[in-house]
């Protein structure tokens, strides 16, 4: 008599076969459902649900809610980080070039309200997923490399201040740009101003950002 050997089996077969289209899947989802209702908001059956999957399948890839919602994140920044990767720069000079950084950010930030509202409900949690998030941690300096860029051409060329830190002028332009998608309700409201216009926007933030480079603050 032959034993029967168990055999460890997927909780449930999904809809679509192949595993990484199914992982794809559900981190767009799982993307809209925690910045709609933040971390402890969002339902696991609902992005299950849209999925075409279980609940248990969400566990089977990423081991619970906080290791889905830490891909969410990585998947998040990682998106923004390539799609500015992607910007043409030959041929810019480092004003032109930093008007890019700025368009790129602007544009990116009003096409993207989901990463806008997943950053803004983690700084609510003080960053301590993200901390985990490892292929964020360890690429953080890829997300400064344009910027960087930038600089250092517009110092050798004698256009941008020398005591500029990289890290303050990254955090100008995504500040001026993020606050422009954050804040849009509020701001709109008491001010009347429209955020979904980016020729605007684009304009004075990189106006802003030029004046707090140039070399010469006369």
């Amino acid at each position: 008599m032959q034993t029967k050997v168990a055999t460890k089996k997927l909780p449930v077969e999904p809809r679509v076969k192949d595993p990484e289209l199914v992982r794809a899947s559900l981190l767009t989802v799982a993307a809209e459902e925690f910045a709609l209702r933040g971390f402890e908001g969002a339902r696991l059956e609902v992005i299950a649900q849209k999925v075409g999957i279980t609940r248990a399948m969400i566990y089977y890839y990423f081991g619970g809610r906080e290791g889905l919602y830490v891909a969410v994140l990585e998947d998040a920044y990682g998106a923004i980080w390539r799609a500015e990767h992607e910007i043409a720069w030959e041929g810019l000079d480092p004003e032109a070039a930093l008007r890019a950084l700025v368009s790129f950010r602007v544009g990116y930030y009003i096409a993207h309200p989901t990463f806008v509202a997943l950053v803004s409900i983690e700084n609510q949690h003080k960053a301590q997923h993200l901390k985990r998030a490892k292929s964020v941690m360890s690429s953080a300096s890829l997300s400064l490399e344009r910027t960087a860029a930038a600089l250092a051409k517009g110092q050798a060329d004698g256009v941008f201040r020398k005591d500029i830190d990289v890290v303050d002028l990254y955090q100008i332009i995504v500040s001026l740009a993020f606050f422009n998608v954050a804040n849009q309700h509020t701001f709109g409201a008491i001010f009347g101003r429209d955020a979904s216009d980016a020729g605007r926007v684009r304009r004075f933030v990189a106006d802003a950002v030029l004046r707090y480079v140039a070399a010469d603050q006369s």
